[in-house]
């Protein structure tokens, strides 16, 4: 998170059916939108006819190197918002927390979902009461709301850039799962890059791993050392030291890694030695 970034979330004054379904951004309107400034440490509510304002504040984005943070802002916000800016939003530099969650689960999950089990903390309402309230004119309600909706999606990016992982309730094993997402964490090509290092150098690698073996309860397992053997394109194969066994582990939830002092050798590494 850098000071300039911002997060925010947006309200409608219609819904998909009263617009003649999910084609019809362009329909929905825009009763309120939240925002988060970091550096500024504020929030702010605008209403429809104070876009122009927000406008302004995202061309600054664009023009200080800076992004835009949301939770499905790619795929619902920013087409809600697109009708009432002068220019193409696809300039704007983005992180959609979803798009990051679909990709590790699968499948997408809510805000409300994630933040329950990952923060312990709920929505205040949802998006068909924020309707209710437009129609009543209960503009202050919604403000609040979508507010509470940005503290929340605020609050679980700085947890997944910290700690490399969400965790949400899955209705299928009826239990917590975690999964790892790549918020300000090292990217994948780091990781890869170290991994291969110490198997080219046979030295044991330290990783933090978003497991979903029930062993490890689905959580994130600090400090697994790996004698590394084989490495794929999106899989490693080696000796675990947590497990005393060959595992294999996907690269893409590997959340940190870390060269160690410790060295090993492979079958073929004494095969050689004998010739």
């Amino acid at each position: 998170m850098k000071s300039g970034d911002i997060v925010f979330d947006i309200e409608t004054q219609k819904s998909f059916d009263e617009v003649g379904g999910r084609d019809f951004f362009d329909k929905l309107g825009v009763s309120v939108i939240a925002a988060y400034i970091y550096g500024g440490d504020k929030y702010i509510a605008y209403e429809e006819h104070e876009i122009p304002e927000f406008e302004k504040l995202l061309k600054s984005v664009v023009s200080n190197g800076r992004r835009v943070i949301g939770f499905n802002i790619h795929n619902f916000d920013i087409p809600v918002l697109q009708p009432y800016i002068s220019w193409n939003l696809k300039e704007l530099p983005t992180l959609d927390l979803m798009d990051d969650v679909e990709k590790s689960a699968g499948f997408r999950i809510s805000l409300d979902n994630l933040c329950t089990e990952t923060l312990g903390a709920k929505k205040s309402a949802d998006g068909m009461q924020a309707l209710r309230w437009y129609k009543e004119g209960k503009i202050d309600e919604i403000k609040k709301y979508c507010i509470k909706d940005v503290e929340l999606t605020k609050a679980l990016y700085e947890y997944g850039a910290k700690n490399g992982k969400v965790t949400f309730f899955s209705r299928d094993s009826r239990s917590r799962v975690a999964l790892p997402v790549r918020w300000g964490m090292e990217t994948t090509v780091n990781v890869r890059s170290i991994l291969k290092d110490g198997f080219d150098k046979r030295k044991s690698v330290e990783i933090e791993y978003v497991s979903r073996d029930v062993q490890d309860d689905g959580e994130l397992v600090p400090a697994r050392v790996v004698d590394i053997h084989k490495i794929l394109n999106d899989t490693f194969e080696g000796y675990c030291h947590l497990r005393q066994a060959k595992r294999i582990f996907k690269i893409d939830r590997v959340t940190s890694a870390r060269l160690t002092d410790n060295s090993y050798k492979m079958v073929q590494d004494i095969q050689t030695s004998l010739l």
